[in-house]
């Protein structure tokens, strides 16, 4: 096969090593996709990985990179209990109770310090902007939520000659050009309520999944011919179900709130791109030879995109990552008395132990990304025959 890939990577915290697995199996055995890859779309820890990838040319030795850095994360050095941030919560909401005027703190729940210095300082933020200024790549975007408008925004950095053919309606993002930063990925990864909102040219962002966890629309209005998608929620004949019968406690609330939010539109996307295949399959089957290139001029005509065949392989887990999460709990690197790993499996792991949803968005441990990897890596190898097609 040949023709340019878009490379789209979905959001969910530290679920995110999964998809370096996906991308080392591509790296051991498909180098030359990695090379056609030119435009690259990320949510939320998506974004951070699409972040690095990107500014680095996606290569065989990019990937390798971050999957050290994966492997090597401490959860105590990236993430804690916020104390000041809800002194500071619980403060504001006092006074107003009292009747005084006070401005709302920017702060979440958890201090996220750590995973901003990895953002910060393990991208090439010049070699980002250089890269699409090469030509090595079409573009690069990342999706984020807009707090005052509760719209998606995607900012992207593209190549001069790429004209995007957005998508509309209320649901489609708003895409703006800019020059990438830390702080465009930091806005796409902050997991709201549980990480501190983030300020970018004067308005407020929270995670990109609250509304477009999968941003696979933005890579094919910016030109991919074929599309790679990376997705953490597992298929849903792995998801491990708390035991029936009791209250299975706060953290499978917790979970399930998370995976609803990250859950997103990437199963109705995925079936109208089906849809969209079959239905011009169908037409060139059943009708002359030139009746798709009507129709197609007739849709450009009505401000309509002129639709055509896209070749995809979506990689997502065969596995549970929550159960694996929970498997990953008691053994977590750093694991002294006042962990953080402790406070994950204290309030978001379920009663009995089995399943830990929510503490595998905020696992960051070297051995659990190890593990991610290794999924990742063999859910890729499974996905082979739809590798080939791309």
């Amino acid at each position: 096969m040949s023709g340019s890939i878009g490379l789209v990577l979905s959001g969910g915290g530290a679920r995110g090593a999964y998809e370096v697995g996906v991308l080392t199996y591509l790296a051991e055995h498909h180098p030359k996709l990695l090379d056609r890859i030119r435009v690259v779309t990320g949510t939320s820890v998506g974004a951070v990985n699409a972040a690095f990838m990107a500014s680095r040319g996606v290569t065989v030795a990019a990937v390798a990179e971050l999957a050290d850095i994966w492997r090597s994360l401490e959860i105590d050095q990236l993430v804690g209990i916020d104390k000041r941030g809800m002194s500071e919560l619980l403060a504001t909401g006092g006074k107003r109770l009292i009747g005084r005027p006070v401005t709302s703190p920017p702060v979440g729940l958890l201090s996220v310090d750590g995973i901003t210095r990895i953002v910060a300082e393990r991208t090439d933020w010049r070699g980002l902007r250089r890269v699409v200024r090469s030509g090595r790549l079409d573009a690069v975007g990342f999706a984020a939520t807009d707090i005052g408008t509760g719209k998606t925004v995607f900012f992207v950095d593209h190549a001069d000659h790429i004209q995007g053919r957005w998508p509309r309606g209320e649901d489609a993002p708003q895409a703006e050009r800019v020059l990438l930063g830390p702080l465009h990925v930091l806005a796409s990864a902050a997991i709201p309520i549980l990480f501190p909102p983030v300020a970018v040219a004067g308005r407020w962002f929270i995670d990109g999944g609250v509304r477009y966890n999968t941003p696979l629309s933005p890579a094919l209005a910016l030109g991919a011919e074929s599309l790679l998608i990376i997705s953490v929620r597992a298929v849903e004949d792995a998801h491990t179900d708390a035991p029936q019968g009791s209250f299975a406690g706060f953290g499978q609330i917790v979970g399930k709130v998370l995976d609803s939010v990250f859950l997103d539109r990437i199963g109705y996307d995925l079936d109208r791109m089906r849809r969209i295949n079959d239905w011009i399959a169908s037409i060139e089957e059943t009708l002359p030879a030139d009746a798709l290139s009507a129709i197609r001029a007739a849709m450009v005509a009505k401000g309509r995109p002129s639709y055509r065949t896209v070749r995809f392989a979506h990689v997502q887990p065969s596995k549970d990552l929550g159960a694996l999460a929970a498997q990953h709990l008691g053994s977590a690197k750093g694991a002294g008395p006042f962990s953080f790993a402790r406070v994950l499996r204290a309030l978001f792991q379920d009663d009995t132990g089995t399943t830990g949803d929510a503490a595998s968005f905020l696992l960051f441990d070297g051995g659990y990304a190890e593990t991610l990897i290794k999924q990742g890596h063999a859910d890729a190898a499974k996905a082979e025959p739809f590798m080939q097609t791309l």
